[in-house]
């Protein structure tokens, strides 16, 4: 099982390390865009358009929080001792150089890593910053929430169109 997962790691955690600065940027942006397309129905006043101005702006929500979970995830692993990722070994988290000028490392046997929840222990303290994991579930759960309640305002919406007016 591992072998399987094996790309797909050795592509999305370098990814997410470096990129997460770009996705915290878009997980405001997009619920900014979705509040400024919110404003732009109020001085608009098509009716035709309304629904779909609103939907628009709910997906764009949706889409911001599921960003930030990706962008918390991927700020975690940052702070991470490396998770198999090579860096620069002056700048190694479980180094640090002793009076005398001779670096002491510490080695992973001492502590624990996990991926889920995101936990690295192996240079002795927690590394991760304590608000990853929570506004990883959070934003993840709100997330699953909003595609709900899209998914089930669309299919309310669709039932009222198909039913017949009675006069």
């Amino acid at each position: 099982m591992d072998y399987v997962l094996a790309p797909v790691y050795l592509v999305m955690v370098p990814v997410l390390v470096m990129g997460w600065p770009l996705l915290a940027v878009g997980a405001g942006v997009l619920p900014a865009s979705g509040l400024l397309v919110v404003l732009r129905e109020r001085t608009r006043t098509r009716a035709l358009d309304t629904p779909k101005r609103r939907r628009r702006a709910a997906w764009l929500l949706t889409a911001g929080t599921m960003l930030t979970a990706i962008a918390a995830y991927g700020y975690g692993l940052s702070r991470t001792a490396g998770f198999g990722i090579s860096h620069d070994p002056n700048d190694d988290l479980c180094r640090w150089k002793l009076p005398d000028g001779i670096y002491h490392e510490q080695g992973a046997t001492e502590g624990s890593a996990t991926l889920f929840p995101l936990h690295d222990t192996t240079c002795g303290p927690e590394l991760v910053p304590g608000f990853v994991n929570p506004l990883l579930v959070g934003s993840a759960v709100v997330f699953a929430a909003l595609v709900v309640i899209m998914v089930w305002t669309k299919i309310i919406a669709s039932r009222r169109l198909n039913q017949p007016i009675s006069a």
